[in-house]
C-alpha cells in the first residue's frame, strides 16, 4: 500500500500542476503541511480547480485528472496487477473500500467523502472530487474492459455504494 501510496501521490502531484501550475500546487500543499494522503490531496486539489473553473469546468477537469491518473497507474503496474491496482488506489484516494464489479457496472463502496458532501447539502457527483473518482473509473473501464465510457447512474443510500455502468458501443 506504501507504494501505491507515493505512486499515487507523485502522479496526482505531476498532473495537477500541468492543469492549475505549479504555484497554485505548491500553495494547495503549503496549506495541507506534511504526511498528507491521497484522499486529502485530491479533496483539496478538486476544491481549487473547481474555485478556479467553475462548477463545470471543475467537474470536467477532475475527471479528465481521474482518466490520466489511471493511465498513469495502468503504464507503471504489468497489466495482471490492473484490478487490484485500481482498487488500491480508489482506497488510498478516498473513493472506495472496495470495488464490487458487474459484468457491466462497478461499484465503489463507502466513499470517505460522502459525510462532506452530505455536510455540504451535495449529493453525489455534485462536487468535482466525484468527478476525478468517475474518470479513474473510466480510465481503467476503457482499456480492461473495454467500455467506450462510463456513467454514473445511482448511489444506494442504504448499501453506501455508487453504481457506475459501462458504456459500451
Amino acid at each position: 500500500m506504501e507504494k501505491i501510496n507515493e505512486e499515487v501521490i507523485s502522479i496526482l502531484v505531476k498532473l495537477t500542476k500541468s492543469i492549475i501550475g505549479d504555484k497554485a500546487v505548491e500553495l494547495v500543499l503549503n496549506n495541507l503541511g506534511e504526511n498528507v494522503s491521497g484522499r486529502q490531496l485530491v479533496f483539496s486539489f478538486a476544491e481549487k480547480i473547481q474555485d478556479l473553473f467553475g462548477e463545470k469546468g471543475g467537474f470536467s477537469t477532475m475527471r479528465q485528472l481521474g482518466r490520466e491518473v489511471a493511465k498513469s497507474m495502468m503504464e507503471q503496474n504489468p497489466e495482471d496487477k490492473w484490478e487490484e491496482v485500481m482498487e488500491l488506489t480508489l482506497n488510498e484516494l478516498g473513493f472506495a473500500e472496495r470495488v464490487e464489479r458487474e459484468e457491466n457496472a462497478a461499484y465503489i463502496c463507502k466513499c470517505v467523502f460522502y459525510e462532506i458532501l452530505d455536510d455540504r447539502h451535495l449529493n453525489p457527483i455534485e462536487h468535482s472530487v466525484c468527478w476525478a473518482g468517475w474518470g479513474f473509473i473510466e480510465g481503467f473501464a476503457k482499456q480492461m474492459y473495454g467500455a467506450k465510457g462510463v456513467q454514473w447512474t445511482e448511489r444506494d443510500y442504504e448499501n453506501e455504494k455508487c453504481k457506475f455502468e459501462y458504456i459500451r458501443a
